[in-house]
């Protein structure tokens, strides 16, 4: 359940009121005493009751404005600080999709990439190899696309981040750590009009297609939303990383 936390300048903001009111008040015993006063020119007493009425209202009025005062700095500061807070978490929301933690949608291309197994079945007794999609294969699109400027890369609900590992493991793709099959559909954000042309001159890409591997590719609008990519789920290695102190620094 969310904490709900009441901003310090609204405590100060409801003094000031009660102080207004009590000024009001003081103001309206002022005006009685001096129309009794009117009444009564003689009356000594009326007379001692609104002088000190009169050095009561001023002291709270000196309260009043310094009361007023410090709440307009603590507001300052209040607007300030959660000015700060938002700037601080849209650099975390920036910093979360550039890591890849955050599902994302937008423009991009998807493509479709299978063995060939017409290949494979008419040529029974040549190297099965040379009718499997590898994972170098996978890499170097990968890669192509990336130098096109994808903001966003998956590989069957695979998020692409920097420790992502594209490798085999016998005859298995790994991703992420995950063994995928094929057919094999990756799924790009970015410019659409420069991931298309990073595919259309990806030697790769163009090798598959004319030795009969089944391979196609999707452009959407450039304000579209239909590429949509997973959040990556997996933990990174730190390991071998070690924080440079201020003093390396210099």
């Amino acid at each position: 359940m969310k904490k709900h936390t009441i901003p310090r300048w609204v405590p100060w903001l409801t003094l000031m009121f009660m102080l207004i009111g009590l000024f009001l008040a003081q103001e309206l015993r002022i005006q009685s005493a001096i129309s009794a006063a009117s009444a009564d020119p003689k009356t000594e007493v009326l007379i001692s009751l609104i002088t000190n009425l009169e050095n009561e209202t001023a002291v709270q009025e000196e309260r009043l404005a310094l009361i007023r005062k410090e709440t307009e700095t603590i507001i300052q500061q209040s607007t300030s600080g959660e000015s700060h807070l938002t700037e601080l978490q849209n650099e975390l929301a920036l910093q979360q999709i550039r890591a890849g933690i955050t599902a994302l949608e937008g423009p991009g291309i998807t493509i479709k990439l299978d063995d060939n197994h017409a290949g494979l079945a008419a040529a029974p007794n040549d190297d099965p190899n040379r009718y499997v999609i590898h994972y170098e294969n996978l890499l170097h699109i990968v890669n192509d696309l990336r130098n096109a400027g994808a903001e966003g890369i998956s590989i069957n609900g695979q998020r692409i981040v920097v420790s992502s590992e594209i490798r085999c493991v016998g005859n298995v793709i790994m991703v992420n750590t995950t063994r995928l099959a094929p057919p094999f559909e990756i799924s790009a954000i970015g410019h659409p009009e420069n991931l298309k042309e990073a595919i259309d001159s990806s030697s790769t890409y163009q090798q598959l297609s004319l030795t009969g591997f089944p391979s196609s590719y999707t452009v959407t609008d450039i304000n579209s939303y239909a590429i949509q990519l997973p959040a990556y789920t997996g933990s990174f290695s730190t390991k071998n990383l070690t924080a440079v102190s201020e003093e390396e620094e210099v």
